[in-house]
């Protein structure tokens, strides 16, 4: 099988351009034998000789490695940490400071639920902080169909069974089979269509500049090989501001273990830059 992986690899790379070989081997064993089986085919080697012949299989293949599930308020121990000490604590810090803004980043942002979930707990807290500090919530992903998703803000009910009640109808109302943001949240975030692999530059156009105080990752590293990931880590801590925090998926702890970053309330998936003297 591992001959027909390489082939599959290295025709996918010549006819479509993008290289499979950067994701992680089980996921991407995984991936093949799942669309194998969705294209009606018992072996990699059948499937192999089918999208030789049918380019629009091919596509299809590529798109299968999009993996862009999210949830709103996905790790209720990450949101409660958000909503009792992180965002606080950033609330706190800025209010010293003369640039009172705070800038975060929601990378692989998928349909939207993870930067809209920042953005009504903020905004939440912000009622009754009577805080005046600027929050700017930038959102970003590969994928074009799911930031046109986002930018719309609408999502069936099935999605919406974690967001609180209080949010739900404070920040939502009723649009057919499903529930629209209200204009005020949908216009908090700036969604914009990103590779976090492109390596001509740092961070999302729209955000002119990184230094971000908190970016949101969750789920993403584990989907690439070692070099991949080491690839994106260094870009996150590039655009890190010095003690800036990055969460991610509880299950890619050890992927960031030989990193300038340290986990700062174990169990959840909290990491912090280190912050340099002169910033201290």
């Amino acid at each position: 099988m591992q001959n027909t992986i390489s082939n599959i690899i290295r025709f996918i790379k010549l006819s479509t351009g993008k290289d499979l070989s950067i994701f992680d081997k089980d996921f991407f064993r995984h991936t093949l034998e799942r669309r194998t089986m969705e294209a009606g085919f018992q072996t990699s080697e059948d499937y192999y000789n089918f999208i030789k012949e049918h380019s629009e299989e091919a596509k299809e293949l590529v798109s299968s490695f999009n993996v862009t599930y999210s949830e709103f308020f996905r790790d209720p121990l990450i949101f409660a940490l958000l909503k009792q000490w992180i965002l606080p604590s950033f609330f706190s810090k800025k209010d010293n400071f003369e640039k009172n803004e705070i800038r975060i980043w929601s990378a692989a942002a998928a349909a939207g639920q993870e930067a809209y979930s920042l953005t009504m707990l903020i905004d939440h807290l912000k009622m009754f902080s009577h805080s005046n500090i600027t929050v700017r919530i930038f959102a970003s992903d590969i994928c074009r169909s799911e930031i046109e998703k986002a930018k719309e803000g609408f999502y069936p009910v099935d999605q919406l069974q974690k967001v609180p009640l209080k949010y739900l109808n404070e920040y939502f109302y009723p649009n057919g089979k499903g529930y629209k943001l209200i204009p005020r949240i949908r216009e908090s975030v700036d969604f914009s269509i990103y590779d976090i692999l492109d390596t001509k530059t740092i961070s999302p156009p729209d955000s002119i500049y990184g230094s971000f105080d908190l970016i949101y990752c969750s789920n993403l590293f584990i989907y690439y090989n070692a070099k991949i990931r080491n690839q994106i880590v260094q870009k996150i801590e590039k655009n890190l501001a010095n003690g800036g925090l990055l969460i991610t998926g509880d299950s890619e702890g050890d992927i960031l273990a030989k990193y300038k970053l340290h986990a700062v309330c174990p169990p959840a998936a909290i990491f912090q830059k280190e912050t340099t003297p002169e910033y201290q």
